[in-house]
């Protein structure tokens, strides 16, 4: 479980950092200071996904804070209506959040059959 959220969220990093960085790029050009900022929201999303991802093997429980900040995030400016996209990113980031729990399941259930 925790090779999959490592996987699924370095893979859907590239996907909301290029979305994140062409709407932040196009309100810029345009002046449009809501839409940057709903961009540079993404990016904090963006970087948050791949700080989750790299905690997913070896601190889960540190993953999942870091997907929950993102849904969060996601869910707040995505409702916005500024960049509703980040809604979708919102909602898999707590579904990143539920797999990353799992994660850590697995491994304190690991950690207590070993000797």
């Amino acid at each position: 479980m925790r090779i999959a959220v490592m996987i699924i969220s370095l893979f859907l990093t590239l996907i909301v950092g290029l979305q994140s960085c062409a709407l932040f790029a196009g309100g810029g050009m345009t002046q449009n200071q809501s839409v940057a900022g709903g961009g540079a929201a993404g990016i904090l999303v963006a970087l948050l996904f791949v700080l989750g991802g790299a905690f997913a093997m070896g601190l889960p429980r540190v993953s999942m804070v870091m997907f929950a900040i993102a849904g969060l995030i996601g869910l707040g400016v995505g409702a916005s209506g500024v960049f509703p996209d980040l809604t979708i990113w919102g909602v898999v980031a707590l579904a990143l959040t539920v797999m990353a729990y799992f994660g850590h399941r697995e491994l304190v259930r690991s950690k207590a059959v070993k000797p």
